[in-house]
């Protein structure tokens, strides 16, 4: 039998954390997820925790702990909230947990520890939490775990995405097949639609700068040789995610040709499509090992505001 996959969820009393929440509740199958929900307790924000250590200070923080109390309120009164959610929308009561620890190093370390320890299949955010601040694209607790979060998945969730369709960016390398088995699994019996998308670069090459070579000829021919090269790529991703449940009918492929942003492209073409949910690798074919990201799933994830992103390592 199946076990059902743990998902941890960082609840903090965002709006946005309870979007991370209904996201999980539309797209998850009850049946397959058991859900915790986290929260890392802080008597004060981390932006006064030099003052708490200098004597000097700490006997003036009172109202700010006071403060720290009423918002540790609010945020159980949002578990709760996020909870009922849950239920709604299929889970069992026994399938939610709620946990809620004091602050031991750091939030974000906090729940790094907890991802790591806890036999989780997945760590789901909301993209921005309480300290919204206009013009910020990721908010500090979602940062540093994209930075850190090397042994499952992390899915980033931002603006109130479409929760049935899903773009699989595809490059052929071992991360973005590793993609396809953990889309399979996560949404294998949904009837989400799953398009492989591949994206081929112009070579950026000025006409008059080779005069003496038919760019477009060369454009062609390197187009042509890259299609050839990830086609059975795309069929095996393809039939990975049929394995794992996922309806051939709800399947699709697209290469982009010819286009001057690999990362410009996904999201155009997730926007343009109507697809809420970017599935990346996290590293991809170049990837180096003192690199924690790829260059292009680093820019989608900055760029896809609007999106949930799942950063698949």
């Amino acid at each position: 039998m199946k076990t059902a996959a743990k998902i941890l969820i960082p609840v903090d009393g965002s709006k946005q954390a309870l979007t991370a929440v209904r996201y999980v509740g539309s797209v998850l199958k009850p049946k397959n997820a058991r859900v915790v929900l986290f929260y890392v307790d802080s008597e004060l924000p981390e932006s006064f925790w030099d003052l708490e250590k200098n004597p000097e200070f700490r006997s003036k923080l009172a109202p700010v702990k006071a403060w720290a109390a009423q918002r540790k309120q609010l945020v159980t009164d949002s578990m709760e909230k996020a909870r009922k959610i849950l239920i709604n929308a299929g889970f069992s009561p026994e399938a939610l947990s709620i946990k809620i620890q004091g602050r031991k190093v750091g939030i974000a370390r906090d729940i790094l520890q907890e991802a790591n320890s806890g036999e989780y299949r997945a760590v789901i955010v909301g993209r921005t939490g309480v300290s919204n601040v206009k013009g910020i694209v990721l908010g500090s607790v979602a940062n540093k775990l994209m930075g850190n979060l090397t042994e499952m998945p992390l899915v980033i969730v931002g603006g109130k995405p479409n929760t049935d369709k899903f773009l699989l960016a595809f490059d052929g390398s071992k991360n973005s097949m590793k993609c396809a088995s953990v889309a399979g699994t996560m949404l294998n019996n949904t009837d989400s639609e799953i398009m492989i998308c591949h994206v081929i670069r112009s070579l950026g090459i000025e006409q008059q700068s080779l005069s003496e070579i038919p760019i477009s000829t060369l454009q062609n021919d390197w187009t042509e040789a890259n299609i050839k090269k990830i086609k059975p790529a795309m069929e095996e991703a393809k039939k990975k995610l049929i394995s794992a449940g996922i309806d051939p009918s709800r399947i699709s492929e697209e290469i982009l040709t010819d286009k001057a942003s690999r990362a410009g492209s996904i999201i155009a073409e997730a926007r343009e499509g109507g697809y809420g949910t970017i599935i990346v690798g996290r590293r991809g074919l170049s990837a180096t090992q003192e690199y924690f990201i790829g260059r292009v799933s680093r820019k989608v994830i900055h760029m896809a505001k609007k999106f949930a992103v799942w950063v698949v390592n």
